[in-house]
């Protein structure tokens, strides 16, 4: 399997995680610390095997599999047990804080999820049949930084949001963050619900978005109305989404929504608090959690295994997070 040692570098950061807010925030369960090491340790015996060999590959995959179900499983039931606890601090590592457990914070990280995962789903096809570049990066290195989307484009949101923030035509009053661009564009005026007559439009807009780029970069549809098989929606895509509060200030959200700030954080706190911008995306552990899938995918060639194995993960982690939940005190 690809990226022997960068995978085995992120899982093994994840255990260490997973230690720390095991032992430092929470009363502990060694049982499923010592299962979940035995397993990386397992991993580490199989990944000395060659990787030419296909029994060996697959076994890889395998247990790089079992142990990311174990890992997003257990990650879940911490992020549960921490949360309830109510402190007053935001974590680093996974979120400490109900700051930001709002319907709208869940239709933010939704959306940027979904839009992330259809980016990357496009990506790891482009790479492997060599039809995507970037400037200045090789090639060699280009899978790197498809692994470490889910850390890296939301920094690059973040940091843009707080250049934009300090620019000389921003006013106080503005709203400071992206998360309540999108919930003023989305719900506008409908407070009560997420779910509303006036979220269809803009959630439709969103959808009919995402089909553009899907299908202008592999057309397979019957639309001739742009152009299909090249990279510039994939292009566009990742603008729109790292220059989000710019785009959504200047074209899309009007004046008058500008100061409705869901964030429970002040302004000036706000870009200081480098721990609260881990934890509006899951925390640190959690986004290299979904660089292990990502890995995972990556390494499957067939794209109906690939959709398999994530619904598998997804499902499985899910499962097993609510049995830890359930049985765990």
């Amino acid at each position: 399997m690809e990226s022997r040692l960068f995978t085995y570098m992120i899982m093994i950061f994840v255990l260490a995680s997973i230690f720390y807010n095991d032992m430092v925030n929470l009363d502990g369960n060694m049982y499923i610390l010592l299962a979940t090491s035995i397993l990386l340790l397992g991993t580490l015996g199989v990944y000395i095997y060659d990787p030419s060999n296909e029994k060996a590959n697959n076994l890889q995959k395998f247990t790089l599999g079992i142990y990311i179900i174990s890992v997003i499983g257990y990650t879940i039931y911490q992020w549960k047990k921490l949360v309830e606890k109510k402190e007053a601090d935001c974590g680093f590592f996974l979120p400490h804080t109900d700051l930001f457990n709002t319907s709208q914070y869940y239709l933010y990280r939704i959306l940027y999820l979904m839009t992330i995962i259809v980016i990357v789903s496009l990506l790891q096809f482009k790479i492997e049949d060599k039809l995507f570049t970037i400037p200045w990066v090789p090639d060699s290195i280009l899978k790197y930084f498809v692994f470490m989307i889910p850390v890296i484009i939301p920094l690059l949101t973040e940091l843009l949001d707080t250049f934009i923030n300090d620019l000389p035509f921003i006013e106080d009053k503005e709203v400071s963050n992206p998360e309540s661009l999108l919930a003023n564009f989305v719900i506008g005026d409908a407070k009560n619900s997420v779910f509303s007559l006036r979220t269809i439009a803009p959630l439709c807009l969103y959808g009919l978005l995402m089909f553009v780029m899907i299908d202008s970069s592999y057309g397979f549809s019957f639309s001739s109305f742009w152009p299909t098989k090249g990279n510039t929606a994939i292009y566009i895509a990742l603008f729109f989404v790292i220059f989000f509060s710019f785009i959504m200030r200047t074209i899309f959200v009007q004046d008058c929504s500008l100061s409705d700030n869901i964030s429970k954080i002040d302004k000036e706190d706000y870009a200081n608090r480098f721990d609260c911008v881990f934890e509006k995306y899951g925390g640190l552990q959690s986004m290299l959690c979904t660089s292990l899938i990502i890995v995972l995918i990556y390494n499957i060639k067939n794209p109906i295994y690939k959709i398999m194995f994530f619904l598998i993960i997804c499902l499985a982690s899910w499962g097993l997070s609510t049995t830890y939940m359930l049985t765990l005190k």
